[in-house]
């Protein structure tokens, strides 16, 4: 497992040029939304349109 102390001392061993490039990718990766999946649905007029599968499936188990 790579510990904070490891990613620190690898970076302590860049130019200053790597060490912004780090910098910007980190902070890009704050800036990204962690959004929902879009999952499709259909909706085919049936009795189970409306219905949790979810939570019927796991009662029923």
């Amino acid at each position: 497992m790579i510990t904070k102390e490891k990613v620190k001392k690898e970076i302590d061993k860049l130019s200053d040029t790597d060490v912004e490039k780090v910098y910007s990718y980190l902070s890009s990766l704050r800036k990204t939304k962690k959004t929902e999946p879009n999952i499709r649905s259909l909706k085919l007029k049936g009795k189970l349109d409306e219905e949790n599968l979810r939570d019927s499936a796991n009662s029923s188990a």
